[in-house]
């Protein structure tokens, strides 16, 4: 992992998982309530030509996203902004209240 860039704070997700959310995960590995509720929320990563829906991957307490493409994007509904190669860590540790957001280079 590389240097941090930003952490950024969040609490806009308000939205109820759906059943079978998660892909890449094992079948008796509980699902984090957290990481439910930000598969349900269907984030997009947008750029001046082209938009996708995200597709996290799941390690040791965090959910990734590298933006792999030619332009910079941003993440909705999250607010982050990533440049060519940045990658989105999110994470909800125990006690807090909100998401916690890390930008970083790998």
């Amino acid at each position: 992992m590389g240097p941090l860039l930003d952490t950024y704070q969040a609490a806009t997700l308000q939205h109820i998982a759906r059943p079978g959310a998660a892909s890449r995960r094992e079948e008796h590995e509980p699902l984090p309530i957290w990481l439910a509720v930000l598969l349900a929320t269907s984030c997009e990563a947008r750029s001046d030509s082209t938009n996708h829906t995200i597709r996290w991957d799941h390690r040791a307490g965090r959910a990734t996203y590298t933006n792999a493409g030619s332009e910079d994007e941003r993440i909705e509904p999250l607010g982050v902004r990533l440049s060519r190669g940045e990658t989105l860590a999110v994470s909800w540790g125990p006690g807090e209240t909100s998401y916690t957001l890390e930008v970083f280079v790998q």
